[in-house]
C-alpha cells in the first residue's frame, strides 16, 4: 500500500500500518502507533476520511465477504473484548471478554481466517508473544482460553498469515536483533561484518487451527564473509516481514539478509 499521509489523522497519529482491505475496494481498516481512546478505524480510500471509528479499537478485521467487521479492543468490565458487528451498518451482533493470562502484556492485532470461524488475538511484552483465539458462531462469540499459545524469549515476531483455505495459518519469530554480528547477544556489534555462513534467524511455527505443529520451519540466512548491511538500523535489516502463501501447502518470506525464501508447510 502507497503511503499514509493522505489519511485522516486519528488522535495517535496517522495510521502507519493496514490491517485489511474490504472486497469493495473502496474502504481500509488502518492501525495507529500510539494508543488515545483506540488506534483503529475505517477510512474511505478515496477521500482519506474515517468512517468508522469503534471506542477503543485496537485493531479490526472484516469477514463473511465484508458483511462482518470484528473489532478487538480494550474493555470496561475485563482487560480486552473481542466484538462483531454487521458491515457497513456496525450494528453490534455479538462480543466476549478476553482475558489473556497474568504474563500477557499487551494486545496488538487481530486476524480472522478465511472461513471466517476464527480470530486470533496477538499480543506481545517484552520478551514474549503469544495468541489468544475467539470461536466465531452464529450463536456467538466465545474465548477458548485453554487454547492460548505462549512464545518465550522473543516478541520480535510477523503477523499472522492463513492460508488460503483457512486450514493452516503462520508467523515468523526471530531471536536475536543483530542477527549477523559475529556475537549476537552483544548489540554493540552491530557494526562489525558478518564471518559468513549460515546464520540461525528463527522460525517459522505453522498451525492447524489453534493446535501449533510439532515441526516448524527454520529461517537460516547465507552470508558471505564481510557481510554488513548497508543501514544496519533499518526496518527491513532487524525484522523479518510477514509470510505469504503462495497455496494452501506453500508459504514465502523475506529475510533481513534479503534473501527470499519459499517453504512447503509440514503436514503434521
Amino acid at each position: 500500500m502507497g503511503p499514509f499521509d493522505i489519511f485522516e489523522k486519528m488522535p495517535g497519529g496517522r495510521p502507519y500500518r493496514l490491517l485489511g482491505s474490504h472486497p469493495d475496494g473502496k474502504h481500509v481498516a488502518l492501525q495507529a502507533k500510539e494508543h488515545h481512546a483506540g488506534r483503529s478505524a475505517v477510512w474511505e480510500q478515496e477521500t482519506g476520511h474515517i468512517v468508522w471509528k469503534p471506542e477503543r479499537a485496537i485493531a479490526l478485521a472484516w469477514l463473511s465477504n465484508g458483511t462482518q467487521i470484528g473489532a478487538l479492543r480494550e474493555a470496561s468490565t475485563a482487560p480486552y473484548e473481542f466484538a462483531l458487528y454487521t458491515w457497513p451498518d456496525t450494528q453490534l451482533l455479538h462480543r466476549c471478554p478476553l482475558s489473556p493470562p497474568p504474563e500477557c502484556g499487551w494486545m496488538v492485532d487481530l486476524v480472522i481466517s478465511p472461513s471466517g470461524d476464527l480470530a486470533l488475538c496477538h499480543w506481545i511484552d517484552q520478551s514474549e508473544a503469544g495468541f489468544e483465539f475467539i470461536d466465531i458462531t452464529p450463536q456467538g462469540v466465545f474465548h477458548d482460553f485453554q487454547a492460548s499459545y505462549f512464545l518465550e524469549g522473543t516478541n520480535d515476531v510477523t503477523r499472522a498469515v492463513f492460508s488460503p483455505g483457512g486450514e493452516s495459518w503462520v508467523f515468523g519469530y526471530k531471536m536475536y536483533e543483530v542477527w549477523w554480528a559475529p556475537d549476537p547477544e552483544d548489540i554493540d556489534t552491530y557494526d562489525q561484518p558478518a564471518r559468513g555462513g549460515e546464520y540461525s534467524l528463527g522460525t517459522l511455527q505453522v498451525f492447524r487451527k489453534k493446535q501449533p505443529l510439532t515441526r516448524t520451519i527454520p529461517l537460516i540466512a547465507t552470508l558471505p564473509a564481510g557481510w554488513l548491511p548497508a543501514d544496519p538500523d533499518a526496518e527491513e535489516v532487524l525484522s523479518l516481514e510477514d509470510p505469504v502463501f503462495l497455496d494452501e501447502h506453500h508459504v514465502q518470506i523475506r529475510l533481513p539478509s534479503g534473501e527470499i525464501q519459499v517453504h512447503q508447510v509440514p503436514s503434521e
